[in-house]
């Protein structure tokens, strides 16, 4: 599993960066037109959101297998087992927004294919895509973590006593 979530994860990131840098110059092209060539390019900002959307899902699948999101630590670093039983809780809490962005990003997709962007006339179900693909990769990613963290919390369940309670 971890090796098939290692080449979607390269594939993820080499796609993100690629549209992250397509948004950078798209806006960039947009400000030139207008201040420098004082032409207006109507197709600049459709493309910049598209990009942008797709960058930011994509961004957050890889973002949640990394445990790049905010975490707040409400234990002190002695509860080893109560923050590990916490941390499993975080990843299988994400599980229903999963299924939101799964199986209801599917439904706006359908409808996105009768609906067309102003300036290109393109579906928008090619920019609602975000939502389900980003989404399986997020379960994916979710079944790694959720794995990852029954093992953790099994494998070691003993706490291993610190130096201070060795000299006591």
């Amino acid at each position: 599993m971890r090796k098939i979530n290692d080449v979607i994860e390269k594939i993820l990131l080499v796609l993100a960066g690629s549209l992250f840098a397509a948004f950078i110059l798209t806006v960039l092209y947009q400000v030139v037109a207008r201040n420098y060539l004082k032409i207006s390019v109507s197709w600049t900002d459709e493309v910049a959101m598209a990009c942008f959307i797709w960058a930011v899902f994509i961004g957050a699948a890889v973002a949640l297998r990394k445990r790049k999101h905010y975490v707040i630590d409400i234990f002190p670093p002695q509860f080893v087992v109560t923050q590990r039983i916490l941390r499993l809780f975080g990843s299988v809490a994400c599980l229903p927004l999963i299924y939101v962005l799964v199986v209801h990003g599917n439904v706006l997709v359908d409808m996105g294919w009768n609906r067309r962007s102003v300036a290109l006339g393109t579906p928008m179900a090619y920019i609602f895509a975000a939502l389900p693909v980003a989404g399986v990769a997020m379960v994916l990613f979710s079944i790694e973590t959720i794995l990852d963290d029954i093992a953790v919390l099994f494998k070691s369940n003993k706490v291993k006593p610190t130096k201070e309670a060795k000299g006591s």
